[in-house]
């Protein structure tokens, strides 16, 4: 394949198409898309958390808290809570100038992860009352922008513009509804990466890495990618402007040394796990031995594990599938995002790692929304094949919402 160095965006110009004659269609399925998750978020807040939106970040009932928003605070019964909690905090002290992170379970690790909590800081204007708002908005405006971009790369393809509602589908989106965590913002900007790159539209793709990179630290790979596919297609130039997407992220992780206690920053806390890989097979071991449930009845144990083997079995199946595309994709900037985070998955396999989908599925968001891309040719059967994959590991996803969502069906029959 030729290329000319004297145009950053020559190496891609074979790939350009057109991006369809309706382009309102795509804000349409975003906007529905956005307000059938407000909608949700809004009944199960109403029904299930007495209209306290606090409700949305799953808030341990043992979680340390500051003084100042214990009262206002809704308690989850899980005593740990989860990991929306913590950005939450983030949100109202993004400078981490007033003690939060002694509130952090990993203060080193979650603050790196600031795009979504510094967003919704600045949506609100830095002002504490306003900041739950604010993150929910933010959350909602990522979901909005994963499925018209989604949306745009369906159109792209000759597919209709609906098809980007599938971005809703993808793991990491129905879990952040749920707990307001922040890989949904990676996935969103995944598929607008996917966008940028497979139409040519390349003035915005610095923009869109650097800030991958400052949602998590997997976010990095999208760099390392993109500098990857500009280096073998010999355009030097380009991987060098591409790397700098990196440095505001590094810029930030020089800052946390700083900020953070010493105690908080350690050699271990520094560099993550998934960096150095140890081969295990944790992902067959956690199928043949699924977690206990000692709190369910033996039918709902049997239920939960059916569930469990599934969603596993689903994820095995999207690594398979990920490798099966990997000759088809095109550009190679996709093909080389594909293969680095399938080679990423060699450092999750740690049996503990594989416990639940709330946990494993969101650091593989961006596999699953590369899935649903499409590998450039039998565009129907790899939407189908993305798809299925998607709902089963979803299905494990939803038994966690059951009895929210029967709680909402009541109060909507007025049972």
């Amino acid at each position: 394949m030729e290329c000319d160095d004297t145009s950053p965006a020559s190496s891609e110009q074979e790939k350009v198409v057109p991006v369809g004659r309706r382009p309102g269609r795509r804000w349409l399925w975003a906007a529905v898309g956005v307000l059938l998750v407000l909608g949700w978020q809004a009944a199960t807040v109403h029904v299930n958390y007495d209209d306290n939106w606090t409700g949305l970040f799953r808030v341990g009932h043992a979680a340390r808290l500051p003084d100042r928003l214990a009262q206002s605070t809704l308690r989850n019964t899980n005593p740990a809570g989860y990991d929306g909690q913590f950005y939450r905090l983030i949100a109202r002290d993004p400078f981490l100038r007033s003690g939060t992170a002694a509130y952090l379970d990993a203060p080193l690790l979650r603050s790196q992860r600031i795009l979504v909590p510094a967003l919704a800081w600045m949506v609100a204007l830095g002002r504490e009352d306003l900041v739950d708002g604010a993150y929910v908005l933010v959350v909602a405006a990522f979901l909005f922008g994963g499925v018209f971009w989604l949306s745009s790369l369906a159109v792209a393809d000759g597919r209709q513009a609906v098809l980007g509602l599938l971005f809703l589908i993808v793991p990491a989106s129905l879990i952040a509804i749920d707990t307001m965590t922040v890989d949904v913002a990676l996935a969103a900007l995944t598929a607008c990466f996917a966008w940028q790159v497979k139409t040519g539209r390349e003035r915005w793709v610095w923009v869109t890495l650097a800030a991958a990179c400052l949602v998590r630290e997997t976010g990095l790979l999208l760099v390392v990618a993109a500098v990857l596919a500009a280096a073998f297609q010999r355009n030097f130039r380009r991987a060098a402007f591409l790397a700098t997407a990196a440095v505001p992220a590094l810029c930030w992780y020089g800052y946390l040394m700083s900020a953070l206690p010493p105690s908080a920053v350690s050699a271990r806390t520094i560099v993550p796990r998934w960096v150095v890989p140890r081969p295990q097979l944790g992902i067959l071991m956690r199928a043949i031995d699924p977690p206990r449930y000692p709190n369910l009845s033996p039918a709902f144990q049997t239920l939960a594990h059916l569930f469990d083997r599934v969603a596993l079995g689903a994820t095995m199946g999207a690594i398979i599938l990920g490798i099966l595309r990997l000759r088809r994709t095109r550009p190679a900037t996709l093909q080389a995002t594909l293969a680095l985070y399938l080679l990423s998955i060699l450092a999750m396999t740690g049996k503990g790692f594989w416990t639940t989908p709330y946990g494993y599925s969101r650091p593989l968001a961006p596999l699953f929304v590369l899935l649903l891309v499409g590998d450039g040719s039998s565009v129907a059967c790899c939407g189908i094949a993305a798809t299925v994959v998607c709902i089963l590991v979803d299905l494990r996803v939803l038994t966690e919402l059951r009895i929210q969502a029967l709680h909402v069906l009541r109060w909507v029959t007025g049972g």
